[in-house]
């Protein structure tokens, strides 16, 4: 199975590279992408380099001198903050730690800031509120409160975007909308923090065609790169948002070269751009931009951009794979048309050919029909032999694939019922005793007893089972109670990693769905797996029948 894996795999990526390097010659704009696509391991060993130094002057700072040390970590954040989550949290902790024992309220505060902020950007929206939280009484007298509420006004924008509650979705884009605003009243005319607000602002309040107007003269400014990427990400949103792809697709392709360029690994441009591009018909540079995001955001750790692009990678992968199961299949069919083309030209020659010999001479006829005949059965059998390869190939192919469904679908099972291996060396034991009894070494029989626990033995198999489970379905848990009323969310109490529930359902998640078999390897009767699974579904918040296969679907595995 892995060396068919292999192969489909050498064929994708062959045909990935050959169609991208055609399209990179035919368009400037994709070229373009690809160019600085493959720049970007350039582009981050430079910013490594960059960070390094920083990181070296830090090592090297007097203990005592907290001013100091307070500066380089906060540098360091800046420099990870659109590079690598952790990082840039880190130093943003470590920033806090240093202006509390400086005992500086305006340091502590921009250190909280940049706690909020390295949070919005990673989907962590309750811990970005906390740590704005100690800032909202006295905001208004220091010099943050223009970041302090445009935080809270991105981070309620970016909580409604991804809110599927109509409710809470109406709440987080007022508050998002008052925030805002509040942020725009506080921030100076001649910055780029002003005129980037305000055209956002008229972007947000549907005045599109303005906010257009704005973003265009704020980008003549020539700010730096970040500031640049942001402008044009927001043009190419809002040219899509008017219907005109074209010009978004330029503008995003220019966010998405800045993006790379300062090794911005935190940034939406090249999912957008990927998307438009991937429903504009260009495939193969839509799967390399989605491909790079992907990467990117594994890097970053952005949680909702992982989100984001587990919803559009497998539509643009599994697109390919179409497109080369068509070609492979219009080939096919012009080796079959070609083929059939010969056997008629050699079958009209071979007529021609025995016509003549008829004519010429009937034993020579006769004779040469019989060659004629032979020869064709030869080839016949040459070619009945390579059917039969081809047939035994596929039959090597068929068996391998039942195989590895067989091992998917029986892999737990079999782990579980080795615990008959338990209960055979429990009857060895028994025998062993006997015969000590017997022999009345009644020590003997007293070390066996205390030595074998077979409850224990059990629950060592539970717990493997659940661990192993977990490992690869690490937010199980979380999943399943998602689709729990409140009252009736699992509860896992401590030194337990699966409730009885929960580990019924983690079978039915790795395709073990008859309640025979469920009830077979936990060691319950088949009703008390039934009671198990209908209590489950009553205290679900969907209907019955729909529980099992939303669970299915929600679940995921690590990647």
């Amino acid at each position: 199975m892995k060396e068919v894996y292999l192969i489909k795999k050498l064929f994708f990526f062959n045909f990935l590279i050959t169609t991208t390097v055609a399209v990179c010659q035919e368009n400037s704009v994709q070229k373009d992408l690809i160019t600085v696509i493959n720049q970007s391991k350039k582009f981050d060993r430079i910013k490594k380099a960059e960070i390094d130094s920083f990181r070296i002057k830090l090592k090297r700072t007097n203990q005592n001198d907290l001013i100091s040390k307070y500066r380089l970590n906060a540098e360091l954040f800046y420099r990870y903050k659109f590079f690598k989550r952790d990082s840039a949290f880190h130093y943003g902790i470590q920033s806090k730690i240093l202006a509390i024992k400086i005992k500086d309220k305006s340091l502590i505060a921009n250190a909280n800031i940049n706690l909020a902020d390295i949070c919005v950007s990673s989907g962590m929206y309750k811990e970005a509120i906390d740590f704005l939280e100690p800032l909202i009484k006295n905001e208004s007298k220091e010099n943050y409160g223009t970041l302090y509420y445009g935080l809270l006004g991105r981070c309620y924008g970016d909580m409604a975007e991804y809110s599927n509650n109509l409710y809470f979705q109406s709440e987080y884009n007022k508050k998002a909308r008052k925030y805002r605003e509040k942020a725009l009243s506080l921030t100076e005319d001649g910055y780029f923090f002003h005129y980037f607000l305000k055209a956002f602002n008229k972007s947000k309040n549907h005045q599109i065609e303005e906010a257009v107007f704005e973003f265009e003269n704020l980008l003549k400014l020539k700010k730096p790169p970040h500031d640049q990427a942001l402008v044009h990400y927001m043009l190419g949103e809002l040219y899509q948002q008017l219907g005109r792809n074209d010009q978004a697709i330029n503008h995003l392709k220019e966010a998405v070269i800045h993006d790379i360029s300062t090794s911005t690994k935190e940034s939406l441009a090249i999912i957008k751009l990927s998307e438009l591009l991937f429903k504009k018909g260009d495939i193969q540079t839509a799967s390399i931009l989605i491909h790079k995001a992907n990467e990117d955001a594994l890097f970053y750790g952005a949680q909702q951009r992982k989100i984001q692009i587990s919803a559009i990678l497998p539509i643009i992968d599994q697109e390919i794979v179409n497109i080369v199961e068509k070609e492979k299949d219009r080939i096919q069919w012009q080796y079959i048309v070609v083929s059939s083309f010969l056997i008629l030209a050699i079958c009209f020659i071979l007529i021609v050919y025995y016509q003549y010999l008829k004519l010429k001479k009937a034993k020579r006829l006769i004779a040469d029909a019989h060659d004629n005949l032979k020869k064709i059965n030869n080839q016949l059998h040459k070619v009945n032999e390579k059917i039969n390869l081809k047939n035994i190939e596929i039959k090597q192919v068929n068996k391998l694939l039942l195989e590895a469904n067989k091992i998917k679908e029986e892999y737990l099972g079999l782990f579980f019922t080795q615990y008959d291996g338990i209960f055979e060396k429990f009857n060895s034991f028994i025998i062993s005793m006997k015969k000590s009894i017997e022999d009345e070494n009644y020590d003997k029989v007293k070390r066996i007893i205390l030595s074998y626990n077979l409850k224990r033995e059990k629950d060592k198999l539970l717990e493997n089972f659940d661990l192993a489970f977990i490992n690869l379905f690490p937010n199980f848990i979380t999943e399943f109670n998602a689709l729990m009323k409140d009252k009736n969310k699992v509860e896992i109490k401590n030194g337990e990693v699966l409730t009885k529930e929960l580990r019924i359902y983690a079978l039915i998640r790795l395709g073990i769905t008859q309640n025979e078999i469920i009830a077979q390897i936990l060691g319950y009767s088949v009703n008390s797996i039934y009671a198990y699974k209908t209590k489950i579904r009553n205290n679900s918040i969907l209907n019955k029948g729909d529980f099992d296969q939303k669970l299915l679907k929600k679940t995921t595995l690590k990647l």
